[in-house]
């Protein structure tokens, strides 16, 4: 007989105990300050390996923004031991997957291998981590790939110039308000000299960290790792400064985009937020919550609200961008039923938050809340990525201890914090409010 679903998420919350240890991980620290976080997984001879620096774009010159996203293209371009283009052929070779990303806080580089390949990949990195060679030919030439990069993604998506602008309109004079990839002048200012002066002052032992997820001990990774990457010096990293923006509170921005190539409607509500590092993180974990309880899943109240009574929408969601150095935002969106008008989806929306605001939400929306939640990080525990994903957040200022005690923080929440960040977070309205049509 099938287990309910109800019931298999209720089992699967009840394997993350109380004062739980979710991924059980090890650490260490080499003299010249990489820290390193290992989660033993010995159910498949493989290992994903994550080396993620505390560089992102928010970082970047203001002249020449994406310049960390640049340089991330750079790394994969060649040492005096690995000539330029041969590093990813060098693991597909072995069968492994090679790959990396920017944010506006973070650079990550990120493979998945089999075990008996993780010295070589602990030997690429390490190589990479302090003898890539800026040639200028090479440098020049990728300058081009980012340009085309931007036109494929931003410039020739019909979505490209709303996200932009939805971006600046949230962040005004702060870094996370221009585009991961920088603006077309900024990818043209770049140059050989200003990628390898980025290289040199970021990219460091000292701030870096190693995460390892797989068929490894510590016994046995610790010695690879100090071969590799015990002799690479550290040098002194530079404080990250960032220009942060004014209270807008009680200030709303409209922003509505038409373009012919779009064929849908969506309409989306931005409220500013505090995160875990700012001085009101009270909210942090009832946010979380509360994201789950308005949008999560098909248990949430905009789903069964506008999707399964109405009908308004074909989509509806909510979400807390929690994971970042500096506060982002709580999102809400819809997306129309053409059957409907916008109008009638936009009121629909704002009823239902006015209704949250004014009545909170009940201990049973908690509960199961909490169980949906917990449910998803015991399916995070099944293979390598999640604990990737998840101590990917020490670069955000988490501790381990933090990360580990994640699910005791959940359950902790109460319905009284979570109707408090509601009025602490949607009481003063949205910040930001796009809609996005098609044009007539």
């Amino acid at each position: 007989m099938k287990r309910p679903i109800a019931g298999l998420l209720m089992m699967l919350a009840q394997t993350v105990p109380s004062n739980a240890e979710i991924f059980k991980p090890q650490t260490a620290h080499l003299e010249n300050g990489l820290t390193i976080v290992l989660v033993e997984n010995h159910l498949a001879p493989v290992v994903s390996v994550a080396l993620t620096y505390r560089i992102g774009t928010a970082d970047d010159p203001i002249d020449m923004v994406g310049l960390s996203h640049f340089l991330e293209h750079l790394m994969f371009k060649g040492t005096q031991k690995v000539p330029a283009g041969k590093f990813k052929e060098l693991i597909i070779s072995k069968g492994g997957q090679i790959n990396a990303y920017t944010t506006p806080d973070v650079t990550v580089y990120t493979c998945d291998i089999s075990v008996e390949n993780l010295d070589m990949v602990l030997e690429i990195e390490a190589d990479r981590m302090s003898n890539i060679v800026f040639d200028e030919k090479e440098t020049m030439a990728e300058q081009k790939v980012v340009m085309q990069e931007r036109l494929m993604r931003l410039d020739n998506n019909p979505l490209g110039a709303a996200y932009e602008t939805i971006l600046r309109a949230l962040f005004k004079y702060h870094p996370y308000g221009i585009p991961t990839i920088g603006y077309p002048q900024h990818i043209l200012a770049y140059t050989n000299d200003a990628a390898k002066a980025h290289y040199q002052k970021w990219y460091t032992p000292n701030n870096a960290t190693l995460i390892i997820s797989g068929d490894i001990t510590m016994d046995k990774l610790l010695p690879l790792v100090k071969k590799h990457f015990g002799e690479t010096k550290s040098r002194p990293v530079p404080d990250r400064k960032r220009v942060q923006d004014p209270n807008d509170k009680g200030v709303m921005q409209e922003i509505i985009i038409r373009n012919p190539r779009i064929s849908f409607v969506n309409l989306d509500w931005y409220y500013r937020t505090p995160n875990h590092h700012s001085e009101n993180n009270e909210h942090y974990y009832p946010l979380i919550v509360l994201a789950q309880i308005l949008g999560g899943n098909a248990n949430s109240r905009l789903y069964k609200e506008l999707i399964d009574q109405q009908g308004i929408a074909l989509e509806a969601s909510a979400s807390y961008e929690d994971e970042s150095i500096d506060p982002k935002h709580f999102e809400v969106t819809a997306t129309l039923n053409p059957k409907f008008k916008p109008e009638a989806l936009k009121q629909a929306v704002q009823l239902l938050l006015k209704t949250l605001i004014e009545k909170g939400v009940t201990s049973e929306e908690v509960k199961i809340a909490q169980r949906d939640l917990l449910a998803g990080l015991a399916f995070a525990r099944d293979g390598n990525g999640g604990a990737i994903k998840a101590f990917s957040r020490l670069a955000f200022g988490f501790t381990v201890d933090e990360i580990e005690s994640y699910p005791d923080k959940i359950k902790a929440v109460t319905v009284d914090q979570v109707n408090a960040a509601i009025k602490a977070v949607l009481t003063p309205g949205a910040v930001v409010y796009t809609e996005v049509h098609p044009e007539h």
